[in-house]
């Protein structure tokens, strides 16, 4: 079994902060409470394996939440109905090969200590500890504000945390809380410009593990379900754009290491995609000047996002390079032929055949022959590749096929 080495900890880190775009930007939210987490689980002694499963369900909990308005109602510190994302993160994670053992974790990180309103049923230590140590680490998190220096909100949360003490929060986590809150590092930590290095210091895993390559796709796979979950109308768009791109690099007789970076960028490529609002992704009408050049941030946002993981090199060319044309007029970067290489190429024409042979909010399916005038139009213009385009062309309806395989 072939293996890509990369750093763990920087993979998860990064994902999270594509999760963490909100209408105020990204909030890195998930590392806040991941820090809190880890400072609290060891306070309160837990051993490596807890630690593990605790930053990992950290880093990843809200995962089930997509769009922006959810995540707003998700910062109000008593927002009742929180079950919703919860269970959708427990969907994410319930089979996967390197999560699986925090999908529990996940689905139980908002249950109340006194079990009120829990539709779990459970209460008390029933809930598991690293359940109880997020719940904590992210009402928290929900209260601070980033325009305001943090050593002067530090009193009113913990007054807040403390009110709910033996009701939303196990009383022992809540006096861990409180050892940690008398520490003035423990609050500068959090806004610090340095977080990242502070949550990699506390981070229990090994910062350097080989992932198969089958784990690799099993992450991009689940981060293609949030991305796609942004929209109804993208609900499979990036799926279908990996299993067309995979296709075309199989039949461009690509070698098996290029098919598998091909494939996890084409999951990958509108990683960004998550930090531009519902209302231009499901607009019912041509997008104005102003929304288009929102829309042109989302691959600038797949390039450094993906350009924080050690080995994703290749992978993140391929992905962030989809709207960039053989002509340089594309974007974000203004790349032509003799910058684009053959993945980035692949990944390009599989995005256009997917988009246009799929549901949008202002048209329905197109049909084959007007999904073939725009690919020649498209090749004829300059921006994509015509060997590739014509690859594809010649295997329409079976890679509509392949595409059309993906359920969910």
């Amino acid at each position: 079994m072939e293996y890509y080495l990369t750093n763990y900890y920087k993979l998860l880190s990064s994902l999270s902060l594509a999760i963490d775009f909100n209408s105020r930007g990204i909030m890195k939210h998930h590392q806040r409470v991941a820090l809190m987490a880890l400072q609290i689980g060891k306070l309160y002694g837990l051993n490596q394996g807890q630690l593990e499963n605790l930053f990992s369900a950290a880093i990843m909990h809200d995962a089930g939440s997509s769009t922006w308005e959810e995540k707003a109602r998700l910062t109000k510190f008593y927002f009742l109905e929180t079950s919703n994302h919860c269970i959708k993160g427990y969907e994410l994670f319930k089979d996967h090969p390197l999560f699986g053992a925090v999908a529990d974790i996940i689905l139980y990180h908002h249950d109340r200590w006194d079990g009120k309103n829990n539709r779990s049923g459970l209460k008390f230590r029933e809930i598991p500890i690293e359940s109880r140590i997020i719940h904590l680490a992210d009402r928290v998190d929900v209260q601070l504000r980033d325009e305001n220096y943090i050593l002067e909100q530090s009193k009113n949360v913990c007054l807040n945390i403390n009110n709910e003490k033996g009701k939303l929060f196990d009383p022992q986590l809540v006096e861990a809380f409180n050892d940690l809150a008398q520490r003035e590092c423990f609050w500068l930590d959090l806004q610090s410009e340095f977080l990242n290095e502070i949550l990699a210091h506390h981070c229990p895993l090994k910062s350097h593990k080989s992932l198969s390559y089958s784990e690799v796709i099993a992450v991009a796979e689940t981060m293609a379900r949030v991305i796609d979950n942004k929209s109804p109308f993208t609900h499979r768009h990036s799926r279908g754009v990996a299993i067309v791109a995979n296709y075309l690099a199989e039949n461009a007789k690509l070698n098996k290491l290029e098919c598998l970076n091909i494939n996890v960028a084409g999951l990958l490529h509108d990683l960004g995609k998550l930090g531009i609002p519902e209302a231009i992704l499901n607009k019912p009408g041509k997008l104005d000047a102003q929304e288009y050049n929102m829309i042109k941030r989302h691959s600038y946002y797949t390039y450094h996002i993906l350009n924080m993981v050690d080995g994703f090199e290749k992978i993140n060319h391929y992905a962030s390079c989809h709207h960039e044309t053989l002509a340089g007029t594309g974007y974000p970067f203004k790349l032509d032929s003799s910058d684009l290489t053959t993945g980035a190429r692949i990944v390009a024409v599989a995005d256009i055949f997917a988009a246009l042979t799929e549901e949008r909010p202002y048209r329905g399916i197109m049909e084959k022959n007007a999904v073939l005038s725009i690919l020649y139009k498209q090749i004829k213009g300059g921006a994509i590749d015509p060997e590739l385009t014509h690859l594809l062309i010649d295997n329409y309806d079976l890679a509509l096929e392949a595409r059309n395989q993906i359920t969910g």
